[in-house]
């Protein structure tokens, strides 16, 4: 009977308490989505018990979210990759979006596919209107389609191409004292196997061309490159290949640019 007693008056309190009716909305998360057309779905709940609507499948019910309001969301926008929608005590409805990343243009005929990290195409630009390094030299197969997968020839190409980026994004913010290479590297072109030729243009003309492989040293030679780039005492802003697939690292200057530099060493 104490047990009985106890279950009814916790459910009186779920079922009168105003702290469990839903009086504001939070969203987490939204760069690229609609947030008034996300609110509006979500305004219908303020005034409803925290209760209704939550579920929509066994695991949702679980883990106390809100499946329905959940599909609804992603039906909005390509862009959003997954909604979480729980209930925040007191009175809050809280929304966590999970968007579609641009990471590297893909040169196509008649300008550039921008692929996330699924490879999906999420918009495709006739002019670089994008701060992202472009993959050079990547055959592709058939219409190229908003939505869906880049057609490649060579999958294992775009896959390698992927990986080197997720490196380079890590690099970028793990340490934020060196130069951020994501905005640096305008062109970005496989060699062979998992070697790559990383293109950074010169202001005052030109362009430095770093050859690259991706291995189990590939951050240090990202940390490397950032270090090198700032010091003009080692490596001079001038035309060239620096090297640094190898145990010494070599700046090899164009044409009229000086003598090869080699640093020992990573």
């Amino acid at each position: 009977m104490v047990v009985l007693a106890f279950l009814v008056s916790a459910a009186g309190l779920l079922a009168y308490l105003p702290q469990f009716i839903i009086e504001s909305v939070s969203i987490d998360g939204a760069r690229y989505s609609d947030q008034a057309v996300i609110m509006s779905l979500a305004k219908e709940k303020e005034g409803s018990h925290f209760l209704q609507g939550m579920g929509g499948s066994a695991g949702k019910w679980f883990s106390l979210r809100y499946g329905i309001l959940e599909d609804q969301i992603l039906q909005t926008s390509p862009m959003i990759r997954s909604a979480r929608v729980r209930f925040r005590f007191p009175s809050t409805l809280v929304i966590r979006l999970e968007e579609k990343v641009e990471i590297l243009a893909v040169r196509v005929s008649g300008g550039y596919a921008l692929v996330d990290r699924d490879h999906e195409v999420l918009r495709i630009a006739e002019t670089r209107d994008f701060a992202l390094p472009v993959l050079e030299g990547l055959p592709t197969t058939g219409g190229i389609i908003q939505g869906q997968t880049l057609p490649v020839e060579d999958p294992d190409q775009l896959v390698a191409a992927s990986h080197l980026i997720a490196a380079l994004i890590f690099h970028d913010q793990s340490d934020q004292k060196t130069r951020i290479l994501m905005e640096e590297i305008q062109q970005i072109r496989q060699v062979a196997g998992s070697q790559f030729m990383l293109f950074i243009p010169l202001s005052q003309g030109g362009e430095i061309r770093v050859r690259l492989e991706d291995n189990r040293l590939l951050q240090e030679k990202l940390s490397l490159l950032s270090y090198l780039l700032d010091r003009e005492d080692i490596i001079p802003p001038v035309a060239g290949e620096l090297d640094l697939t190898g145990e010494t690292t070599y700046f090899r200057p164009d044409e009229g640019g000086g003598d090869e530099i080699g640093l020992p060493g990573t």
